[in-house]
C-alpha cells in the first residue's frame, strides 16, 4: 500500500478519534447572567489578583482553583498573581491583611469567586436564579465576609450536574465592584474540570468586554 495513503488513513483516523473525544464530553461552562458598572473606565486592567473563597479546611481546593484562574490570566497576556502565593491560606481578607499582604504589589483590580452550589441539571427558563450583583456585595471587604460563611466544604462531583459559581471583579483604588457575574459548568466529574473550563471562559467574556489594556 503507497506510504501517502497510509499516512491519510491514520491522521483520518486520528482526528475522528479526537471529534469523538471531544464529542462525549459533557464539560462546558457558560456566563448565564451578568453586570457591570457603567460609570467604569475600562481598558485600565493589566495585572488582577486571583482569589477564591473556599472552605478553610481545604486549602488544596482554593490553590488548584487561584492557580487555574492565575493561568488563564497570564495566556490572555495579563499579571496575575494567586492570593495564597502570599498570604497564608487561613488568614481572615480585611482592609488590615490587605494592606499587609498586598497594597505594595499594585494591582488594578481583584478577582473574588466563590462557589454558589451543586445542583441536579435544571430545566428551567434563563434567567431563573440570581439578582446580579447581590445589593450586600458592593464593597470588597464586605462580600469577602457574606461569602466566606457560606463556602461549600463539598469536594465531590458527580455526573448530571451543574456547578454553580459566582464570580465578582473590583478595581482596587476604591475596593469597587466593576463587574459581577454567574457561571454554571455543565456535567464535570472533577474540580479541576469546572477550574479549567471556567477560568477560560471567564477570562475570555472579560478580555471581549474591554476590561483589559
Amino acid at each position: 500500500m503507497n506510504t501517502t495513503l497510509i499516512r491519510l488513513g491514520f491522521s483520518i483516523f486520528v482526528l475522528l478519534i479526537l471529534i469523538l473525544t471531544l464529542s462525549c464530553s459533557g464539560i462546558k461552562t457558560e456566563i448565564i447572567g451578568q453586570w457591570q458598572e457603567d460609570d467604569y473606565q475600562k481598558g485600565e486592567i493589566d495585572k488582577v489578583l486571583v482569589l477564591g473563597i473556599v472552605d478553610v479546611k481545604k486549602p488544596l481546593l482554593r490553590r488548584k482553583f487561584e492557580d487555574g484562574m492565575k493561568n488563564a490570566f497570564i495566556d490572555n497576556g495579563l499579571e496575575a498573581i494567586a492570593s495564597m502565593d502570599i498570604m497564608p491560606y487561613d488568614e481572615v481578607v480585611d482592609s488590615t491583611s490587605f494592606e499587609k499582604h498586598f497594597k505594595d504589589l499594585e494591582f488594578d483590580a481583584v478577582l473574588v469567586s466563590r462557589l454558589v452550589g451543586i445542583d441536579h441539571e435544571r430545566k428551567v427558563e434563563a434567567g431563573y436564579a440570581y439578582v446580579i450583583p447581590f445589593n450586600s456585595y458592593y464593597g470588597f471587604y464586605g462580600h469577602y465576609h457574606a461569602a466566606i460563611q457560606y463556602a461549600n466544604s463539598s469536594s465531590y462531583l458527580s455526573k448530571n450536574v451543574v456547578v454553580v459559581l459566582e464570580t465578582n471583579l473590583y478595581e482596587t483604588k476604591d475596593k469597587k465592584l466593576i463587574w459581577s457575574g454567574i457561571s454554571e459548568t455543565l456535567d464535570p466529574d472533577k474540580a479541576s474540570d469546572v477550574i479549567n473550563s471556567f477560568s477560560k471562559i471567564l477570562v475570555s467574556n472579560l478580555d471581549q468586554e474591554g476590561f483589559f489594556k
